[in-house]
């Protein structure tokens, strides 16, 4: 996705963020567009398609959707079909959780191990980020057995390489001097 799609998207996400929180449903909005890419997911080429009409797009949303999906969430839709930026979907779900995460001092953590982590040792990890980060983090833990040992921390823009790979690479690099 380039550059000016992502902005849009970012712009779409706030926009429907703020909404939809004025109206006390933000939370329900990021549910909502989740709820939303599944539910429409079979009919993606269809709703991307320029030469089905707009109303026939919207029929489609309210159809599929009317049930699992709130009013307002169902017209920021139909305004995506109306601007042709459906396609954005995926990214302005992205942001609008992101949003989400932050008025609510959440953080979500991609932590990637070489080895299964205990319980004990997830509950730990959790506190530590939690208090590192001052926020409730959610954690997403996969197994890559090619970083060795140890582990990555990924939650933003901030990442914690503790792996062997990780620490093997950084010293290659100060003894080539890079």
């Amino acid at each position: 996705m380039n550059s000016t799609d992502q902005m849009l998207a970012g712009r779409y996400g706030k926009a429907l963020f703020l909404a939809a929180k004025a109206a006390g449903q933000d939370a329900r909005a990021v549910e909502d567009l989740s709820a939303a890419q599944d539910g429409l997911r079979e009919f993606l080429p269809l709703l991307k398609n320029p030469q089905i009409s707009a109303a026939e797009k919207k029929a489609l949303v309210d159809q599929r959707l009317s049930k699992s999906v709130s009013p307002l969430s169902r017209k920021f839709l139909k305004l995506l079909i109306d601007k042709k930026r459906f396609d954005l979907l995926p990214a302005i779900q992205s942001k609008l959780g992101q949003l989400w995460d932050e008025a609510n001092k959440r953080g979500r953590a991609k932590v990637t191990t070489a080895q299964a982590l205990s319980p004990e040792q997830e509950t730990a990890l959790k506190a530590r980020l939690e208090k590192f980060f001052g926020r409730t983090v959610e954690m997403d833990i996969k197994q890559d057995p090619e970083i060795i040992g140890g582990l990555v921390v990924r939650l933003g823009d901030w990442v914690l390489d503790s792996s062997l790979r990780g620490q093997l690479r950084n010293l290659g690099e100060t003894l080539n001097g890079d």
